[in-house]
């Protein structure tokens, strides 16, 4: 057994000198197959080879899942504990490539220590997305413009605050060429106006649609869409001779240069998701789904409410540490991690005791909400994430849930497991009912990044400790790998987490354990505020200062989501600095909440 790598290694060991006499009965037939059927003299010690296998200890499935890019679904084992068996499936499409591991033994990775130690940042997510990584994620865009969407219906606007669908085709490749321009110092593609048409789309108040942020000068008429998508190809060929160069070595990688690319990754990314809500308000008989799919029938109850204890803490560290645009200059630092400006600088906060629950709220929870509260007020908060099975004109007696693969019911199938997507208005208004309250921005990620290494540490012994402690927080050995919660990626979210297209619609919340990660962006009652000590960045100033609120007002517009959706790219996801945020009426997003207390 070698343990370094966790091999084992089999074989025949001669322990005294052999000869090996054939049958006479297979003799010819061994003379057929090998050319040769003499006598075989093997020597003491001498060993014949058998096999080499790998050996993989709890917790290295999800290793080996994040590895792969499969999903890990089940694992049964043994009466003797002695071998387990998984369960993986692969997804139906995804927005990244798997990530190659380090080291042929996954086992290790199971291990918070040895995981502190090998976490290089760099080697999980490479500063520059990769040239796979972009093409993952144009092949999700395409799939989502050029399939999902009709090509009839790319002039629609199913969202008043938003533009047709036609924009956003434009627009992607506009933003992406406005910053390899300015990453290579040369000129924008042609045809140039496209950058001033296409370069920011609209997201007026939705109080009052008439206050917006500056945008692009709205043309009397779109392109053609054939026009569009050729441009869209000449960026892409753009990007990929840039990054071709670049990862052959033909191209020094200098900080602001390789911070634009970053940049108009991300961007896409993010308007993938802005996309696909819009899309999810079409009629449903107007979407073409991507894939078959069907839903499991309600099989029981809702999962029985939990919650998880934490102690908190003062001086607890928030925010992206050394990503100071205005003061990187030259080239690019090795294994540098590029966050939006609103991650930066780091910050540090207090928190008091507080208990969180384990699971956000259901589709089939909020159902029951509306059916216990008075009719007068039901109409404004029935989410628009779901649709009416029964045209009934009031509070219909059953809905779907509005995805690009059907709108299962509420009463009937999974999705009343799901959790639900709503605006912050409408989460308050739950919370408000239940005499709780929505986590702050801080209490949700100090919960979520704190659980996921404490029960990283839960193997072995550990496992009944972590089930029965009184506080996550408190459980935790923080001597190898308490710098760990102060990473900018969680390296500890599960590898079954529902983001990065897994699934095309929400999974049901998880019977045991905590679920932090995927599915749906998760409302906090957070404003969405600066750090202390905010630079707004250079290369696209208006990112989050135009939506920030000012502290001095009563009543914020924009408040801070956290976590991730089905359809959020695992970058964003993973990465615990991230902050993202949307209008507290706005009711499109795919946003759920979970409450304290």
């Amino acid at each position: 057994y070698e343990e370094d790598i966790g091999r084992r290694n089999a074989f025949l060991e001669a322990l005294e000198d052999t000869l090996v006499r054939w049958p006479l009965e297979i003799k010819d037939r061994v003379k057929e197959l090998c050319g040769n059927s003499g006598d075989i003299l093997i020597n003491r010690g001498e060993r014949i080879y058998v096999e080499s296998s790998y050996k993989y200890g709890d917790g290295s499935a999800s290793a080996l899942a994040r590895s792969t890019g499969l999903i890990h679904l089940a694992q049964w084992q043994d009466s003797r504990d002695y071998y387990m068996l998984n369960l993986f499936r692969k997804p139906p499409t995804t927005m990244s490539p798997p990530r190659a591991m380090e080291s042929s033994s996954f086992d290790k990775w199971s291990k918070p220590t040895h995981r502190t130690q090998q976490s290089d940042l760099g080697s999980q997510y490479p500063t520059i997305p990769t040239l796979p990584e972009w093409q993952h994620l144009w092949s999700s865009w395409d799939t989502l413009v050029l399939h999902i969407i009709p090509r009839r219906c790319l002039h629609d606007q199913p969202i008043d605050l938003r533009h047709p669908f036609i924009f956003y085709l434009g627009h992607v490749p506009a933003f992406a060429d406005i910053h390899m321009a300015a990453a290579e110092i040369l000129p924008l593609t042609e045809p140039q106006s496209y950058a001033l048409w296409f370069e920011r789309g609209i997201d007026p108040n939705i109080e009052d649609p008439s206050i917006c942020h500056s945008h692009s000068e709205v043309p009397k008429e779109w392109p053609l869409l054939d026009d569009i998508l050729a441009y869209r190809d000449r960026v892409r060929m753009r990007f990929t001779n840039w990054l071709d160069a670049y990862e052959r070595g033909g191209r020094r990688a200098e900080a602001d240069a390789a911070r634009h690319v970053w940049m108009a990754f991300e961007h896409e990314a993010l308007h993938f998701e802005t996309l696909l809500y819009m899309v999810l308000q079409m009629k449903p008989g107007d979407i073409q789904p991507p894939i078959e799919s069907s839903f499991a029938p309600l099989g029981g109850r809702q999962p029985r409410e939990s919650w998880i204890r934490y102690s908190g803490g003062s001086d607890l560290v928030f925010g992206l540490a050394g990503d100071n645009e205005s003061e990187m200059q030259g080239q690019l630092p090795s294994g540098h991690v590029f966050g939006w400006d609103n991650e930066s600088p780091q910050i540090r906060i207090s928190l008091e005791p507080f208990s969180i629950r384990s699971q956000p709220i259901t589709n089939g929870e909020y159902l029951a909400f509306l059916q216990a509260i008075s009719s007068e007020s039901v109409d404004s908060l029935v989410p628009q994430s779901w649709i009416s099975l029964d045209q009934e004109p009031a509070l219909s007696s059953d809905y779907g849930v509005r995805t690009v693969v059907g709108t299962p019911s509420i009463t009937t199938t999974e999705a009343a497991m799901w959790p639900v997507c709503v605006s912050q208005k409408q989460a308050n208004a739950y919370a408000k009912w239940s005499g709780k309250r929505l986590p702050t921005e801080a209490e949700w990620i100090h919960a979520s990044r704190t659980y996921h290494l404490a029960r990283a540490q839960a193997t072995g012994n550990r496992k009944a400790e972590f089930t029965e402690c009184e506080t996550i927080d408190g459980f935790l050995d923080l001597t190898n790998t308490g710098s760990m919660l102060q990473q900018p990626y969680d390296m500890f979210v599960p590898s079954d987490a529902n983001i990065d297209l897994a699934s095309w619609h929400p999974q049901p919340v998880a019977g045991d354990g905590a679920t932090f990660i995927g599915s749906a962006w998760e409302w906090t009652s957070t404003p969405f505020y600066p750090h202390d000590g905010f630079k707004p960045s250079a290369m696209y100033p208006g990112y989050s200062a135009d939506f920030f609120d000012s502290i001095s007002d009563q009543d914020s517009t924009h408040y801070v989501v956290q976590g991730g959706s089905y359809a959020t790219h695992r970058r964003l996801a993973h990465r615990q600095t991230f902050r993202n945020w949307y209008q507290r009426g706005y009711p499109y997003v795919l946003a759920t909440f979970r409450l304290i207390e």
